[in-house]
């Protein structure tokens, strides 16, 4: 057996210490994280890119402390425990919870980290420093294993796009087979993941998208139908196709451009799942739409460390596959959010930090 590489002092990185334009995200040299007690190193092969990353770039969460390195889907090998680790061991392949709480309380106990009781469950690349890098560490809960014959890079973009979907889908959308969903932001890294499992999940899928280019893509993951518009009003379509009913449940990924669209393309009684909101402003809904016609709106944070295990064994059965735009070097960082504020992208952007 070869020895395992030296783990070095110092690393490559992209820093954010200024909100902005995608020139804010600079190439940096930065210190080797070294783990404490409970958490442990990776070094990071591949780093998925998504529009969260971007708000953050922004200014949108003014709260996240400045100097950080972004980065929340990561795939990678654990080359070093800090003291006191359980359940983790040096060479293992490896991805992490996205929101991370402090592992002991009721709520992380039971795998719920995101409503972590003991504070406010810390956010991969936010409030933490993140996988634009070439090593990050994370506390030993928030590891999760790989299991054999799933590649790093498809783990990188699963533990987001897929992960976030399957919690929208199942645990708080309540898909049913044979239901009728419509996905906003269908061309989008985690609307291309939504309809993968829908169609899964044996859902008749209504993909909404603002370009004709990708159609075909949205047929090929999962849609049965596409509607096109520039100006996402889409609502009427969507009755036209169910014969006047309207759809039983919307996972909403745009969010405040298109969440009145889809309240009013809904059936009685339908759902509506809120899993993004890529401008990050506030929406405007009429209160009439859910009374008369009992609408649930229903709010999605991030999976469970169950719920991602059972992604990864979707992902390596060939059940649903990812959907990676382009892989582009750690240090073309700024250029990838560039083409993603563009519309360019055709699925995930996921960034090289380091061999596998």
């Amino acid at each position: 057996m070869s020895p395992r590489p030296a783990i070095p002092e110092s690393m490559n990185a992209l820093l954010l210490s200024r909100f902005g334009g995608p020139e804010q995200l600079v190439p940096s040299v930065r210190p080797v994280p070294t783990p404490g007690p409970g958490e442990v190193l990776i070094r990071v092969a591949y780093c998925g890119i998504c529009r969260h990353d971007l708000l953050t770039r922004s200014g949108a969460f003014a709260k996240t402390p400045l100097p950080v390195i972004p980065g929340h889907q990561i795939g990678g090998t654990v080359v070093s425990l800090g003291p006191d680790v359980t359940g983790v061991e040096t060479g293992q392949r490896v991805s992490s919870l996205i929101r991370i709480g402090c592992g002991d309380c009721e709520q992380c106990r039971a795998g719920n980290e995101a409503y972590c009781e003991t504070f406010r469950a810390r956010f991969l690349g936010e409030d933490l420093d993140g996988g634009y890098a070439e090593f990050v560490k994370v506390p030993d809960h928030a590891v999760i294993p790989l299991p054999d014959g799933l590649p790093l890079e498809t783990a990188a973009v699963a533990s987001c796009t897929f992960g976030t979907a399957y919690h929208a889908i199942r645990t708080r959308g309540q898909a049913q087979p044979g239901e009728t969903v419509v996905v906003t932001g269908a061309s989008g890294g985690a609307g291309l993941h939504a309809l993968e499992l829908l169609r899964h999940f044996g859902c008749r899928c209504i993909a909404v998208t603002s370009s004709d280019e990708k159609s075909e893509l949205l047929r090929q993951a999962g849609a049965d139908e596409v509607i096109v518009s520039d100006n996402l009003v889409f609502a009427d379509q969507v009755k036209a196709l169910t014969g006047g009913r309207g759809c039983d449940l919307v996972i909403e990924v745009v969010g405040e451009r298109t969440l009145d669209q889809s309240v009013r393309a809904l059936r009685k009684g339908g759902r509506a799942v809120l899993a993004g909101n890529i401008t990050g402003k506030k929406a405007q809904i009429t209160p009439a739409h859910f009374i008369l016609k009992e609408i649930s709106l229903i709010g999605t944070r991030t999976c469970t460390k169950a719920e991602l295990q059972e992604v990864y064994d979707l992902l390596v059965s060939g059940a649903v596959r990812v959907h990676v735009d382009r892989m582009l070097p750690l240090e073309k960082g700024s250029e990838a959010h560039a083409l993603m504020e563009a519309g360019a992208s055709r699925g995930r952007y996921v960034l090289a930090a380091s061999a596998d």
